[in-house]
């Protein structure tokens, strides 16, 4: 259409006109486009105004046909096949913190650049290549190839041949040819044909695959540049949070343990795991972030070359004694560094640091590990990216979830791994929970630090010892008496310890504390879920023997099958008791015949 000496395409779909400009588009567009559209386009009110209505409803046609439904996120918007190629709608706040900390990323390479080169030194150029190994539908690729500013190449892989063309159709879809490169290969092969040139290395290595990281790890850590970014995540939580201990074993070479403290442990098991793969080829990590979301975690580390400081590794990760009565956890550092002038000394580390029984309650204690124990996050690189998602409210579907999640973990003591919860405690006890504050009150007063975990809001993370924090649960059981515990119980031994610590705590919350827990709940941390079914979904149908994996699929196929399995039992049952009456009545028979 020619309006006002200019020309607009039939691509356009909509036009909105304000003013008496209506009147001379309703001479523009003539009488053959007005026989089509109702007279309500042209009242004074500024109305859309479709200009290709005929291609548009040619277009949705031909994808409905095709089974195709469009599905978008933040800038992207993609064809989706359901069984094509694996889609979870819940991964949306992994992809937004994904980019807001890839832009961060890219700010604080550029930073350092612009200090090396203030220093004299000379400035390392980074092209900003990234990969992401499981690409899937494409979706994570193209929101990071128009959602984040000066991308050269975005690879997108996948080991699925239905996958690929899914991510073909998608990049041309939305039209970032120029950038989003698609790629069919192993994921392992891939990284360690690029590791093999520098030039070929990438910037950002994302891997988020579906279960365990664990077997593109090798080939990641050498694929990634110095100081590049390696972003992994993990969905296996079953496995990392003890349910199966010796499959944690197996993949993570650590063991894990149950624990309300099990999702932190999960997110220091990866990390233990990665920097295993990385010291092999004298790489070490360090830590920008981590977090446990929903059902998984997902871990954001730095990845740098230099034999010096991987033999500080030892001395980073420790094995954690947990007692089976109480809970009462210890770590035991794999080796220490001993700093004399000049001179450093790496040791194995002295222990163990427990005896045979647990000394509050006398049960025995379990062995896990080994984990990370240095911190996971670093406090200032958090608060930018949570000022990131922040500032671009409009561009993050789950801002407000990712932003309450990373203030959680902004406020968490940063130096103390792991934690006790609360209602575990009481419950040993079994006596009334007491509130954070009322508990915190007397840990506060006593001169230790306290806070929370972003993984669960009953956390109580401190670096007062275990003695003292049973010292408050013995106080808060004489305001509250209990009912006789069970004589061996590790309750009943607990309360039987005299208080050492904090002998007479005090409750009272004072206006200070009152103050800072008001400052502290003005952001929601904690949020629901925002749907029902919001977690892990199935496989797409082509990695799993061709059949069809979706839930609703599964639920038929699986439906009644306990029934039958309780009928087989039954008629087996039957069975052997109809033979059992047979052979009775054939020895009576044989009896009867005898006795005649």
């Amino acid at each position: 259409v020619k309006f006002a000496g200019r020309i607009f395409p039939c691509k356009l779909r909509w036009l909105i006109v304000f003013g008496p400009a209506r009147r001379s588009l309703r001479r523009a567009v003539g009488d053959g486009l007005r026989k089509h559209l109702p007279c309500s386009y042209f009242h004074r009110s500024a109305t859309p105004l479709p200009l290709n209505m005929d291609k548009t409803e040619d277009t949705n046609k031909d994808q409905e046909q095709q089974g195709l439904a469009t599905l978008k996120e933040g800038k992207a918007e993609v064809l989706h096949k359901p069984g094509e190629a694996f889609y979870n709608p819940a991964q949306v706040q992994n992809r937004d913190l994904s980019i807001a900390v890839l832009r961060e990323f890219f700010k604080l390479r550029d930073e350092e650049a612009a200090s090396k080169k203030k220093d004299g030194k000379e400035e390392e150029k980074h092209q900003r290549r990234v990969l992401e190994g499981l690409s899937a539908t494409g979706l994570r690729a193209i929101r990071y190839a128009k959602e984040i500013e000066g991308l050269t190449e975005v690879v997108a892989n996948d080991f699925s041949a239905a996958a690929v063309e899914s991510i073909d159709r998608n990049v041309k879809h939305n039209k970032v040819e120029e950038i989003v490169k698609a790629s069919h290969a192993d994921a392992s092969l891939l990284m360690h044909k690029a590791k093999q040139v520098e030039k070929d290395k990438f910037d950002v290595v994302d891997l988020d695959p579906y279960g365990s990281a664990t077997p593109f790890l090798d080939a990641a850590v050498q694929a990634v540049n110095e100081g590049g970014l390696l972003a992994v995540t993990c969905t296996d939580l079953a496995v990392l949070c003890g349910n199966h201990s010796e499959a944690c074993f197996a993949k993570y070479g650590c063991t894990s343990l149950r624990g309300k403290h099990c999702h932190e442990l999960a997110i220091r098991i990866v990390l233990s795991s990665i920097e295993s793969h990385a010291n092999r080829y004298k790489r070490h990590i360090v830590p920008l972030l981590g977090v446990y979301m929903d059902f998984y975690v997902r871990v954001f580390v730095r990845v740098y070359t230099s034999a010096s400081a991987v033999k500080w590794s030892a001395s980073k990760q420790s094995m954690v004694f947990q007692c089976t009565g109480c809970g009462a956890y210890h770590l035991q550092p794999l080796g220490k560094v001993v700093e004399r002038g000049n001179s450093i000394k790496f040791l194995p580390s002295l222990g163990p640091p427990v005896g045979e029984l647990c000394e509050l309650c006398g049960y025995k204690h379990q062995l896990g590990g080994p984990m990370w124990s240095q911190p996971y996050f670093q406090p200032e690189f958090v608060g930018r990216v949570r000022a990131q998602l922040w500032g671009d409210q409009a561009g993050f579907a789950s801002y407000k979830r990712v932003c309450g999640l990373l203030t959680a973990l902004e406020e968490e003591l940063v130096d103390q791994p792991l934690f006790y919860d609360l209602s575990v405690l009481a419950s040993l006890l079994n006596v009334v929970c007491p509130s954070n504050a009322a508990f915190a009150a007397p840990l506060l007063k006593a001169g230790y630090r306290l806070s929370h975990s972003h993984t669960s809001p009953m956390a109580m993370k401190t670096d007062a010892p275990v003695e003292a924090l049973w010292d408050i649960m013995r106080g808060w059981v004489k305001d509250h008496p209990v009912k006789k515990l069970k004589e061996g119980s590790p309750g009943f031994r607990l309360l039987q310890q005299e208080s050492k610590h904090i002998v007479d705590p005090d409750f009272t919350v004072t206006a200070e504390q009152r103050k800072e827990d008001k400052a502290s709940r003005s952001t929601p941390k904690y949020m629901p879920n925002p749907t029902p079914d919001w977690g892990p979904k199935q496989r797409a149908a082509g990695y799993a023997h061709g059949q069809d994996n979706s839930l609703v699929k599964k639920r038929e196929r699986k439906q009644g099958k306990n029934a039958e399995r309780k009928r087989k039992r039954e008629e087996g049952k039957d069975e052997q008791e109809n033979e059992a009456t047979e052979e009775t009545k054939e020895e009576e028979e044989e009896k009867a015949a005898v006795g005649a």
